[in-house]
């Protein structure tokens, strides 16, 4: 008696799993490179917003000083004050990035400081994995202008 094994077509090739896997690698990759980008992309946007939440807070409290005199430069009106600071240690680039504030007295016709030209800028950390200048893979150079920068003028008697 003769016996005779029949060969089941059901199920896939070996080759057609393979292809099938590489598939699904390809767009795994391709989606999670999509994630990240969209994730950097989130992370810079609420960075430079805090970023102009510092400066309009370091700005509000220069313009805010009640007394005018206590601004700086009134007596040397040719110069200008230049204020370094860290950012909040609470804010998201800790106490690592900077908030420089500018006070440039400015004057009237007869010589008198009759308003302050206010300037605030926040810098990002150095060194920041979100705004450093990469190539193949390494950090080549700093974001080369500040996250945020808000300008005011203050005239004599404003706030007080």
């Amino acid at each position: 008696m003769k016996t005779t094994t029949k060969m089941s077509s059901e199920g896939f090739t070996l080759v057609e799993v393979l292809v099938s896997i590489l598939l699904v690698a390809a767009s795994a990759t391709t989606l999670y490179q999509g994630m990240m980008y969209s994730h950097k992309t989130l992370m810079r946007s609420r960075a430079k917003l805090e970023a102009q939440s510092i400066a309009f807070d370091a700005l509000w409290g220069k313009f805010n000083v009640g007394d005018h005199r206590n601004l700086p430069n009134v007596g040397a009106p040719e110069s200008r004050t230049h204020l370094l600071s860290s950012t909040p240690e609470d804010s998201i680039f800790s106490t690592n990035g900077v908030v420089e504030v500018y006070v440039i007295p400015g004057l009237n016709d007869q010589g008198d400081v009759e308003r302050w030209e206010m300037t605030a800028k926040v810098w990002a950390p150095e060194n920041s994995i979100l705004f450093s200048i990469f190539s193949n893979g390494s950090a080549v150079d700093e974001y080369p202008y500040p996250l945020a920068e808000y300008s005011i003028v203050r005239y004599m008697g404003d706030r007080e």
